[in-house]
């Protein structure tokens, strides 16, 4: 029995050295990345790894691949992995040791322009806006466009300004649900320019707790008068000792948030580019 229990100890000691011998790497192609049964470019796909995500390396393959990139050679082997959901095989080409930030990327005329750490629901990390004047981005749940560095790459204009507003709505939650509402009313803060941290990036602002107060302060009896018109006067009840936007049942959301870039050009003609960031539902 003592023999049986020490062999045990060691199985599970070997396998916890397995567990901790596992190297965590990011998945550094932009349009995602194949991970495969064999390592073979014609070994059968099981999934396609997403551009950042976190993969465990379980061993190298020593089978060595060179891709031709956009012109660009890239070198590496196949490597072993594990996914949440797979084991298979990935080119380490395009893998990175160190955490990938989420970096979405606006191609204008003459200016790229990368976003930094923001995590998108549909992964597009790439906007083209050469032939259009505005975009959207669609914000992962949990996600916000608050407080991220922009840098201006490629920059042949002579000036760049950027602007940010937020489109905010104010609901309530009553007893009964036929009442609630989510989307009542929106209002549209001004816009309000961005603090240039260096010559080629800028911060986008957070709502502050003062923006707060002052959207309710001025949109308290706003609110009420839609109550009396979808619900009717008894429902003004639920909001007798309202003073503050903290005070149930109201509530305060940031439905959209934009980004407005003033481009000069070299001769003085300016260029307007307007970036939707549409929140998620629960934001």
């Amino acid at each position: 029995m003592n023999n049986l229990k020490q062999i045990l100890a060691i199985v599970m000691l070997l396998s916890v050295t397995a567990v901790t011998a596992q190297q965590t790497a990011y998945v550094a192609a932009e349009s995602g990345l194949s991970l495969r049964d064999q390592p073979d470019v014609n070994g059968k796909m099981l999934s396609k790894l997403a551009y950042g995500q976190a993969i465990g390396v379980l061993e190298k393959t020593n089978n060595k691949l060179v891709v031709l990139d956009g012109g660009k050679k890239v070198s590496g082997e196949w490597v072993k992995v594990e996914t949440r959901n797979h084991i298979g095989y990935v080119f380490n080409g395009y893998l990175s040791s160190t955490k990938i930030s989420k970096t979405i990327r606006l191609d204008l005329d003459k200016l790229n322009v990368e976003i930094k750490n923001l995590a998108t629901s549909d992964y597009k990390r790439t906007h083209n806006l050469k032939q259009q004047d505005s975009i959207t981005i669609n914000v992962d749940l949990g996600a916000s466009p608050e407080k991220k560095q922009i840098v201006l790459v490629d920059n042949d204009y002579k000036h760049v300004s950027i602007f940010q507003r937020y489109e905010n709505s104010i609901s309530f939650m009553s007893a009964d649900a036929q009442c609630d509402s989510k989307d009542w009313k929106h209002f549209d803060l001004g816009w309000k320019p961005l603090k240039q941290t260096r010559s080629n990036t800028f911060e986008t602002l957070a709502y502050t707790e003062n923006d707060w107060k002052n959207f309710i302060d001025t949109s308290i009896e706003d609110l009420k008068t839609e109550v009396i018109d979808q619900c009717g006067s008894d429902w003004l009840d639920y909001f007798k000792t309202i003073k503050n936007r903290k005070d149930q049942p109201i509530g305060v959301a940031t439905n959209r948030v934009f980004l407005k870039f003033i481009l000069t050009d070299f001769e003085d003609n300016i260029t307007e580019k307007i970036i939707e960031f549409d929140m998620p539902k629960g934001c």
